[in-house]
């Protein structure tokens, strides 16, 4: 049995001061967790100073492991001064009971914040800070793990070796998963979008990806896209070793696979891109022209050339992302006109998530749509509401 819970952070028991302090809470938290709730732990934001935790060793957490982050951020905040002071509250449960306490209203949460229990969650509530851990719910109950960390510490896991995983594709208007993106994941790393890596990486990273494919693709896992550089269909050099390897792709497959072309221009050429096409048509069904510039000229692509164009926005700073993808979906009717889907990628905070929904976008991937998945998704209906979807909940949307 896995081990799931929600984090939540505050400080001191204001959530005015909470928000006035959320970008250094993201921060500190998300790199505390990154480096030590390792895999085959999982960890994932999913709403404001909220992480899920799962632990597949465990069948409850502990809850003075945590202290340490309570402590990372008290000294981050205030130093070693007593103004303030950072609390936590771990809810432990069953996946539904914890995504609902991830969104409990303030009122409810200030309850459990004082130390008063909350009947109408089914669950374990522990209250963490830098001094003190104790279980609120049930009250005086075990603060401790099942195995304990001290047990947990002593196993030292493996980091997984580099690998061929996936990320589920989400049709918004729907609310249903679509299909599924390859994506190369680094060993003891998560995944990254396939459009980072270097050249003389990256031709070998798709190539492992076209592979593992034809094993992976099941008969309900959708529209499957896999990674294919623009430089490598257009280039003698580069492109021979790619034509072998798509010639083992099984012609029964052609109908649900789709070229995921990264690396083009912001004006590619109407001869490049015919000759694009031709290259791709025979394994292929369909065409996504992965771009990094919002301001894609799609009033230039011919008539049939693409299905659809997937903006993946560049940089770490979260409101140049945000605005990148309010740029890109500002220019929806001239993609309407060229009959071109628009699709946004590589989604890494509920605010990024939050734009490319609100604006309209119909296909969404990245971090905050799915887990590193180690199969594909399933085609099914699934709630936007309750995105990210992880990897411990994958089997049971499938």
């Amino acid at each position: 049995m896995t081990a799931i819970a929600c984090l939540k952070v505050f400080v001191g028991e204001d959530p005015v001061e909470t928000e006035r302090n959320s970008a250094l809470i993201a921060k500190v938290a998300g790199d505390y967790l990154k480096r030590a709730w390792l895999a085959p732990r999982r960890h994932g934001l999913v709403a404001p100073f909220s992480f899920v935790l799962a632990d597949p060793r465990a069948t409850r957490l502990d809850a003075r492991e945590l202290q340490a982050l309570a402590r990372a951020l008290q000294h981050k905040l205030f130093g070693d001064d007593d103004d303030g002071e950072i609390v936590m509250l771990m809810f432990e449960g069953d996946q539904h009971e914890v995504m609902r306490f991830a969104g409990l209203p303030p009122r409810q949460l200030s309850l459990l914040l004082a130390g008063e229990e909350d009947a109408s969650l089914a669950g374990r509530v522990c209250r963490i800070t830098p001094r003190d851990v104790r279980s609120v719910m049930p009250f005086g109950g075990p603060i401790t793990g099942v195995p304990t960390m001290e047990a947990l510490a002593r196993l030292c896991p493996r980091p997984p070796p580099a690998r061929v995983a996936w990320r589920g594709v989400y049709h918004v208007g729907r609310e249903l998963f679509v299909g599924n993106v390859g994506v190369w994941r680094e060993a003891g790393l998560a995944g990254r979008p396939y459009e980072i890596y270097v050249d003389g990486q990256r031709q070998q990273h798709d190539l492992a990806i076209l592979k593992a494919a034809i094993a992976a693709i099941g008969p309900n896992s959708g529209i499957t896209y896999l990674p294919i550089g623009f430089s490598a269909a257009l280039k003698p050099s580069l492109r021979a070793e790619l034509e072998a390897c798509l010639r083992t792709l099984p012609r029964d497959l052609r109908g649900r696979l789709a070229a995921g072309v990264y690396g083009v221009p912001r004006a590619p050429s109407f001869v490049a891109l015919g000759q694009l096409k031709a290259f791709l048509d025979p394994y292929f069904s369909r065409v996504d022209l992965r771009i990094s510039d919002p301001a894609f000229k799609v009033d230039d692509l011919a008539p049939g050339l693409a299905a659809s164009v997937t903006f993946t926005p560049e940089g770490e700073v979260e409101a140049s992302r945000v605005a990148a993808i309010g740029r890109f979906l500002k220019d929806a009717p001239a993609y309407r006109r060229r009959q071109v889907w628009q699709g946004v990628s590589d989604l890494r905070s509920p605010r990024e998530l939050l734009a490319a929904l609100d604006q309209g976008a119909p296909f969404v991937s990245g971090p905050l749509v799915t887990d590193l998945l180690e199969a594909p998704v399933n085609v099914t209906p699934y709630a936007k509401g309750q995105l990210p979807l992880y990897g411990w909940t994958a089997a049971d949307a499938a």
